[in-house]
């Protein structure tokens, strides 16, 4: 087994690894924000639902310009409708233990 690197590039030339580090960034700060509000559980929830929403991406036509921003505010959506669904004890989130 050889060590050459494989590099996927768009037909701009562009590598694939261009294309996602901005999904990287939106993903990160998206997930510190949620850790940094509402704890370590839901920014995990809250990653996974960032994922969901990116694997509903129709990748084929947005393939120039996914609008990262739109998976991070439905992934949002997501972790309110998490926090509304306790609407009489406050902004408080349903979790996986209760």
């Amino acid at each position: 087994m050889s060590n050459e690197r494989v590099i996927v590039t768009d037909q701009e030339g562009k590598s694939m690894a261009q294309h996602l580090a901005p999904a990287e960034r939106e993903l990160s700060a998206f997930v510190t924000a949620v850790h940094q509000l509402f704890g370590p559980e839901q920014a995990r929830c809250a990653a996974d639902n960032w994922m969901e929403e990116l694997e509903q991406t129709d990748w084929i036509s947005e393939a120039q310009g996914i609008d990262w921003r739109a998976v991070t505010i439905a992934a949002a959506a997501r972790l309110v409708g998490r926090a509304e669904r306790l609407p009489s004890q406050g902004f408080k989130f349903i979790t996986a233990s209760r």
